[in-house]
């Protein structure tokens, strides 16, 4: 019945659009024109009732499910690589990792899936603009069982991700880091990476629209405050947050100055991390020098220069995120408060981790500074589970309280 409506709205709008340009055809000097317009037109509902059709082909689910749980071994490694962002074994290694169980039972509508299907599910639905419908004739499942297994994957991996991306998970590695940065330029020392805000555009909410406003970008969006290491992985993921909120205030409110400086004690040195103007100069965050380039001295201005290609780094990372993960940039499909879009962002963030370290970042070979390997950053992880940080074993950091 929507495809009929459409049809006949289109024509509808044709014979108006056709008895409005006869009009115009009395004029000679136009008539050519308005023949290249018509044709147009007509190519434009061509297209538009072979979308239709298209639609229909999707929507009839009685023709097309059979409930056939799809596995990784399906697929061949090059449209996993292109669907999926990971080929097979790599997919395979991030569930031990992520501890995905063999099978998956939905508590509400007592669906049963497999633990491969709720990997490829949740992949598939962060690296790709495809609707529900798409995913149901690529998955054989319901568009409701896909968006039910989707949600169960984002609750089973949001903790974890919460937990891996945190800067104390870096503790051990944060001084290696910044001597190694310092080899290739960086005028800070001790500087192990760099923090900056990114925001994520959304719909325009229907409750709490002036904190969903950023009134700078103009646009309603969510916030997030992220730290990148120099090994281009993101040490800090912090949010969601208001948009409005400045990256001061986010700083307060993660509370990372301070983490940093319980760090820096347990290591005997200080490790320091480098953001824009918006920042407070403190002892372990610097920020470029303030004031109009004819007011800064030649020094002042070479360093301002000279640090922000360094900072471009973060600019990279937001752009490699929304490159591997459509989903989290696409406006039209991020309602909040109907859609889980702060688990997704976070769990974006990981994976994007874990992508940093079977395939390498685009810093690599900028800088020269390699990531860990997926079993070096799973243990880093675990060992920040434990309490222990690769610290001392009975001495607990504040990413365990």
């Amino acid at each position: 019945m929507g495809s009929a409506l459409k049809r006949r709205e289109l024509c509808e709008g044709f014979d108006e659009l056709s008895e409005l340009f006869v009009e115009f055809v009395r004029f000679r000097e136009y008539r050519d024109d308005v023949v290249v317009i018509l044709e147009m037109i007509v190519q434009a509902m061509d297209d538009c009732l072979e979308d239709l059709r298209e639609a229909e082909r999707y929507r009839n689910y009685a023709c097309a499910i059979g409930n056939v749980p799809r596995t990784i071994a399906d697929f061949d490694d090059e449209g996993l690589r292109q669907h999926y962002r990971f080929v097979g074994w790599e997919l395979r290694e991030l569930m031990r990792i992520l501890q995905v169980p063999p099978i998956l039972k939905m508590p509400g509508s007592g669906r049963v899936f497999t633990g491969e299907e709720g990997m490829l599910v949740m992949s598939r639905r962060l690296a790709s603009l495809e609707n529900l419908s798409h995913l149901s004739a690529t998955f054989d499942r319901l568009p409701t069982a896909i968006s039910e297994l989707h949600n169960a994957m984002l609750d089973h991996i949001y903790p974890y991700a919460k937990r891996a991306l945190r800067l104390e998970v870096w503790l051990v590695e944060l001084p290696r880091l910044a001597r190694e940065l310092h080899q290739q330029g960086c005028l800070i020392t001790m500087c192990c990476g760099f923090i900056d805000g990114t925001i994520f555009k959304i719909r325009r909410p229907t409750e709490g629209e002036d904190a969903a406003y950023n009134g700078w970008k103009r646009m309603h969006a969510t916030k997030y405050q992220v730290v990148v290491l120099s090994n281009f992985m993101i040490g800090e993921y912090d949010g969601s947050h208001a948009s409005s909120a400045g990256d001061g205030n986010l700083l307060r409110r993660s509370n990372v100055e301070d983490r940093l400086r319980d760090i820096s004690r347990r290591l005997g040195c200080t490790v320091r991390i480098y953001g824009d103007a918006a920042y407070s100069l403190s002892t372990v965050i610097h920020r470029p020098h303030r004031g109009n380039r004819g007011a800064l001295s030649t020094s002042e201005a070479a360093f301002n220069e000279e640090m922000s290609s360094f900072r471009q780094r973060v600019e990279w990372m937001f752009g490699k995120i929304e490159q591997l993960w459509p989903l989290v940039g696409d406006k039209t499909r991020r309602p909040i408060m109907l859609r889980q879009t702060g688990k997704e962002d976070v769990i974006a963030a990981l994976l994007t981790n874990f992508h940093t370290c079977l395939c390498g970042g685009v810093t690599t070979d900028y800088l020269g500074i390699a990531p860990p390997t997926l079993q070096e950053y799973e243990r880093m992880i675990s060992r920040a589970r434990d309490g222990t940080c690769g610290w001392n074993v009975h001495e607990r950091c504040c990413l365990c309280s």
